[in-house]
């Protein structure tokens, strides 16, 4: 019997969350914020018009979307996220800098993480048998986000910009 391979970013997203499940709390955390900074970027590429001024935008030193709070805010502005996404995308953000600034004494338990995790909407089973914690609750919105933003890239191409020609010019 044929073996079916499974899609390219099902492969990608099981790969992630095998090492994603396996980390620490601050590797747990950098990863996700990783992985969502490279697909908002790949979104974003998938959008906008094949240029090299649109690569400018988003890669290299000085580039204006660089960031990942830039790469969130356009992604939304443009449409390519939804609301929702976009509000769990910047909780997580600000989890991922407290993580990533901090070297001592940060955990899910820290002030300012608990803080950001009672932001998040507990998408893990109904029934209380896993217990809800911060890590937990992190990880369930982690694991719902990126399967909801896993065809993302290839929906946006199918709408992708192209240059225009205006006829409205003189020359």
């Amino acid at each position: 019997m044929d073996r079916i391979e499974p899609e390219p970013e099902m492969k990608e997203l099981g790969e992630f969350l095998n090492s994603f499940n396996k980390e620490s709390d601050r590797g747990a955390v950098l990863l996700a914020g990783s992985i969502l900074d490279e697909w908002l970027l790949e979104i974003i590429e998938s959008y906008l018009i094949k240029d090299k001024v649109s690569k400018e935008l988003l890669l290299g030193f000085g580039a204006p979307l660089g960031t990942f709070s830039a790469k969130t805010k356009v992604a939304y502005s443009l449409g390519l996220i939804e609301k929702k996404e976009y509000e769990e995308i910047n909780i997580i953000r600000k989890i991922r800098n407290e993580f990533g600034h901090s070297w001592k004494g940060v955990n899910f338990e820290s002030t300012k993480i608990e803080k950001e995790c009672n932001k998040l909407d507990w998408l893990g089973p109904i029934d209380d048998s896993i217990k809800r914690t911060n890590r937990s609750k992190f990880n369930f919105t982690i694991a719902i986000l990126l399967t909801d933003l896993l065809w993302r890239k290839r929906l946006v191409k199918k709408e992708q910009l192209v240059q225009r020609k205006w006829t409205n010019k003189t020359r």
